[in-house]
Protein backbone atom coordinates (compact mmCIF):
# COMPACT_ATOMS: atom_id res chain seq x y z
CA UNK A 1 0.00 0.00 0.00
CA UNK A 2 2.99 2.01 1.08
CA UNK A 3 4.31 1.92 -2.72
CA UNK A 4 0.88 3.47 -4.07
CA UNK A 5 1.08 6.36 -2.14
CA UNK A 6 4.43 7.28 -3.32
CA UNK A 7 3.87 6.49 -6.59
CA UNK A 8 0.68 9.23 -6.26
CA UNK A 9 3.31 11.66 -4.47
CA UNK A 10 5.93 11.90 -7.80
CA UNK A 11 2.84 12.09 -10.25
CA UNK A 12 1.35 14.54 -8.04
CA UNK A 13 5.08 16.38 -8.20
CA UNK A 14 5.27 16.10 -11.46
CA UNK A 15 1.76 17.70 -12.09
CA UNK A 16 2.62 20.74 -9.30
CA UNK A 17 6.22 21.50 -11.28
CA UNK A 18 6.23 24.78 -12.86
CA UNK A 19 8.37 26.34 -15.59
CA UNK A 20 8.43 29.67 -14.17
CA UNK A 21 6.90 32.73 -16.18
CA UNK A 22 6.30 32.45 -19.89
CA UNK A 23 9.37 33.76 -21.84
CA UNK A 24 9.28 34.96 -25.97
CA UNK A 25 11.31 32.60 -28.52
CA UNK A 26 14.70 33.89 -29.90
CA UNK A 27 14.08 34.11 -33.33
CA UNK A 28 17.19 34.37 -35.80
CA UNK A 29 18.23 37.22 -38.06
CA UNK A 30 15.35 37.60 -40.77
CA UNK A 31 16.43 37.26 -44.25
CA UNK A 32 15.61 40.67 -45.22
CA UNK A 33 17.96 42.04 -42.27
CA UNK A 34 20.64 40.14 -43.86
CA UNK A 35 20.14 41.35 -47.15
CA UNK A 36 20.28 44.99 -45.69
CA UNK A 37 23.01 44.68 -44.14
CA UNK A 38 24.40 42.88 -46.96
CA UNK A 39 23.46 45.87 -49.17
CA UNK A 40 24.92 48.22 -46.18
CA UNK A 41 28.51 46.34 -46.55
CA UNK A 42 29.02 45.82 -50.60
CA UNK A 43 30.91 49.13 -51.05
CA UNK A 44 33.63 48.79 -48.15
CA UNK A 45 32.99 45.15 -47.21
CA UNK A 46 32.90 43.10 -49.99
CA UNK A 47 33.32 39.93 -48.66
CA UNK A 48 31.19 40.42 -45.39
CA UNK A 49 28.58 41.51 -47.79
CA UNK A 50 28.62 38.18 -49.66
CA UNK A 51 28.27 36.44 -46.04
CA UNK A 52 25.31 38.05 -45.56
CA UNK A 53 23.72 36.90 -48.65
CA UNK A 54 24.61 34.10 -48.06
CA UNK A 55 22.61 33.72 -44.07
CA UNK A 56 20.14 35.96 -46.36
CA UNK A 57 19.75 32.93 -48.74
CA UNK A 58 20.14 29.89 -46.13
CA UNK A 59 17.15 31.58 -44.24
CA UNK A 60 15.03 31.88 -47.48
CA UNK A 61 16.15 30.39 -50.65
CA UNK A 62 13.63 31.87 -53.04
CA UNK A 63 14.71 35.57 -52.23
CA UNK A 64 15.60 36.32 -55.75
CA UNK A 65 17.28 39.94 -55.02
CA UNK A 66 19.98 38.57 -52.30
CA UNK A 67 20.67 36.03 -55.12
CA UNK A 68 20.83 39.01 -57.92
CA UNK A 69 23.03 40.62 -55.33
CA UNK A 70 25.31 37.70 -54.32
CA UNK A 71 25.98 37.19 -58.02
CA UNK A 72 26.80 40.35 -58.79
CA UNK A 73 29.74 40.67 -55.64
CA UNK A 74 31.10 37.67 -57.01
CA UNK A 75 31.12 39.05 -60.25
CA UNK A 76 32.47 42.40 -59.18
CA UNK A 77 35.22 40.82 -56.86
CA UNK A 78 36.18 39.07 -59.92
CA UNK A 79 35.92 35.26 -59.56
CA UNK A 80 33.71 32.36 -59.32
CA UNK A 81 32.00 34.27 -62.62
CA UNK A 82 29.99 30.35 -63.25
CA UNK A 83 28.55 30.77 -59.87
CA UNK A 84 28.09 34.44 -60.17
CA UNK A 85 26.14 33.13 -63.39
CA UNK A 86 24.02 30.70 -61.16
CA UNK A 87 22.68 33.01 -59.05
CA UNK A 88 21.50 35.60 -61.93
CA UNK A 89 19.52 32.89 -63.38
CA UNK A 90 18.16 31.68 -60.12
CA UNK A 91 17.05 35.21 -59.09
CA UNK A 92 15.29 34.74 -63.15
CA UNK A 93 13.62 32.28 -61.97
CA UNK A 94 12.08 33.22 -59.57
CA UNK A 95 10.77 36.25 -61.45
CA UNK A 96 11.97 36.85 -64.81
CA UNK A 97 10.50 39.98 -65.09
CA UNK A 98 13.19 42.52 -63.35
CA UNK A 99 15.48 44.07 -66.36
CA UNK A 100 18.45 44.34 -63.69
CA UNK A 101 18.60 40.35 -63.52
CA UNK A 102 18.29 40.22 -67.36
CA UNK A 103 21.10 42.58 -67.35
CA UNK A 104 23.56 41.39 -64.92
CA UNK A 105 23.08 37.83 -66.37
CA UNK A 106 23.99 40.28 -69.96
CA UNK A 107 27.44 41.11 -68.16
CA UNK A 108 28.47 38.18 -66.75
CA UNK A 109 27.88 35.74 -69.74
CA UNK A 110 29.68 38.24 -72.05
CA UNK A 111 33.02 38.49 -69.78
CA UNK A 112 32.69 34.25 -70.32
CA UNK A 113 32.95 35.17 -74.01
CA UNK A 114 29.33 34.05 -74.79
CA UNK A 115 28.80 37.48 -76.64
CA UNK A 116 25.20 36.33 -78.68
CA UNK A 117 24.06 35.27 -75.09
CA UNK A 118 24.61 38.49 -73.63
CA UNK A 119 22.74 40.59 -76.75
CA UNK A 120 19.79 38.02 -76.24
CA UNK A 121 19.85 39.17 -72.03
CA UNK A 122 20.50 43.19 -73.01
CA UNK A 123 17.61 42.80 -75.31
CA UNK A 124 15.22 41.28 -72.86
CA UNK A 125 16.23 43.74 -70.34
CA UNK A 126 15.00 46.64 -72.74
CA UNK A 127 11.99 44.73 -73.20
CA UNK A 128 10.97 44.86 -69.67
CA UNK A 129 12.57 48.71 -69.51
CA UNK A 130 13.11 50.23 -72.16
CA UNK A 131 14.72 53.18 -70.68
CA UNK A 132 17.09 51.06 -68.89
CA UNK A 133 20.70 53.11 -70.32
CA UNK A 134 23.14 50.97 -69.52
CA UNK A 135 21.69 48.16 -71.42
CA UNK A 136 21.38 50.08 -74.35
CA UNK A 137 25.11 51.26 -73.76
CA UNK A 138 26.07 47.97 -73.92
CA UNK A 139 24.27 46.71 -76.77
CA UNK A 140 25.42 49.33 -78.83
CA UNK A 141 29.36 48.43 -78.08
CA UNK A 142 28.71 44.75 -78.75
CA UNK A 143 26.91 45.67 -82.04
CA UNK A 144 29.15 47.90 -83.17
CA UNK A 145 31.88 45.16 -82.65
CA UNK A 146 29.99 42.63 -84.45
CA UNK A 147 28.95 45.20 -87.15
CA UNK A 148 33.21 46.27 -87.88
CA UNK A 149 34.06 42.40 -87.66
CA UNK A 150 31.39 41.08 -89.99
CA UNK A 151 30.73 44.21 -92.43
CA UNK A 152 26.96 44.26 -91.41
CA UNK A 153 26.01 47.90 -91.83
CA UNK A 154 22.46 46.45 -89.96
CA UNK A 155 24.33 45.61 -87.11
CA UNK A 156 26.34 49.06 -87.12
CA UNK A 157 22.89 50.85 -87.83
CA UNK A 158 21.50 49.10 -84.76
CA UNK A 159 24.88 49.96 -82.45
CA UNK A 160 24.11 53.59 -83.91
CA UNK A 161 20.62 53.66 -82.89
CA UNK A 162 21.22 52.12 -79.25
CA UNK A 163 23.62 54.74 -78.61
CA UNK A 164 21.14 57.73 -79.72
CA UNK A 165 18.77 56.58 -76.99
CA UNK A 166 21.23 55.79 -74.35
CA UNK A 167 22.26 59.40 -75.25
CA UNK A 168 18.84 60.70 -75.28
CA UNK A 169 18.58 59.05 -71.80
CA UNK A 170 20.43 61.34 -70.58
CA UNK A 171 23.35 58.49 -69.66
CA UNK A 172 26.03 60.85 -71.49
CA UNK A 173 27.14 63.83 -70.27
CA UNK A 174 26.75 67.15 -72.88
Amino acid sequence: MSDRFVSVLVVGDLLMFSLGPRRGTKRGTRASDWYDRGCLLEADAPEEALRCYERALAGRSDFADAHNNLGRVLHDLGRELAVAESHYRIALCLDASVALYWFNLGVVVEDRGRVAEAIAAYEQALVLDPAFSDAHFNLARLYEAAGRRTGDELLVRRAVRHLIRYRDLGAIAR
